[in-house]
């Protein structure tokens, strides 16, 4: 992993940036950083040049103190240019990994011939993933966005949620079709919403929607997720 990077540069006096630079260039194909990497490169061929011809005590004071100043410049920014860089670099792991990993989740129950009533296997998976894809939306909002986590209205979704409805942001038509709602219901829904910039629990649907009453609502409770708009 990358969470040692910044290191390099810190306990080389930033002389190891540029490395640590392309590398990162490199895995995040950006032609920026690999122009930024030559930079480095270039000041720090003139920081020794300079020492060089100032070594032999022909530079002046002010002379020297500009090439340490510029030392101390490249030190600290390059550690932190590199802290940075290291960051971005494992967010893009992360994100690649989760769009080719091949689910960790086991098997539907019904696929293991275990007499097990299929419709209810079937039922009783879906909650596991509902549950797992809820905690990922918890923990990793970022990643959740990425594979659309309770959007069926969106489309090249990949990921399985097992049926989720972000109910701040589907349309009406959706919520009708995966709350199997009337229609009414689902328009007070939307009106409620964006009358109150979203929902943060599935209490506030019950108070802020007219006709919503708890008995209806525990119907497809489990099949919320609430993203903040």
């Amino acid at each position: 992993m990358t969470g040692w990077w910044f290191l390099v540069p810190l306990f080389t006096c930033g002389y190891g940036t540029p490395v640590m630079v392309l590398i990162a260039a490199a895995r995040l194909r950006s032609s920026l950083h690999t122009i930024l990497g030559v930079g480095y490169v270039a000041v720090i061929a003139s920081l020794i040049l300079a020492r060089m011809i100032a070594s032999p005590g022909y530079a002046s004071d002010d002379e020297n103190a500009v090439v340490g100043l510029v030392s101390l410049v490249l030190w600290i920014a390059g550690t932190i240019h590199v802290a940075a860089l290291q960051m971005r670099v494992r967010e893009r792991w992360f994100r690649t990994a989760a769009r080719y990993q091949i689910p960790s989740y086991p098997p539907p129950p019904w696929q293991h011939g275990t007499g097990v009533d299929p419709a209810l296997a079937a039922a009783q998976w879906r909650a596991a993933r509902r549950q797992e894809a809820r905690e990922l939306q918890a923990s990793r909002p970022a990643m959740a966005n990425e594979l659309m986590i309770g959007r069926p209205d969106l489309p090249g979704r990949e990921y399985d949620d097992g049926g989720l409805v972000d109910v701040n942001h589907v349309p009406a038509d959706w919520l009708v079709r995966y709350l199997t709602i009337d229609r009414d219901l689902a328009d007070r829904i939307v009106e409620a919403r964006d009358l109150h910039n979203g929902f943060t629990s599935a209490e506030e649907l019950v108070v802020y929607c007219e006709g919503l009453t708890p008995a209806k609502l525990d119907l497809f409770r489990d099949r919320l997720v609430f993203v903040p708009r």
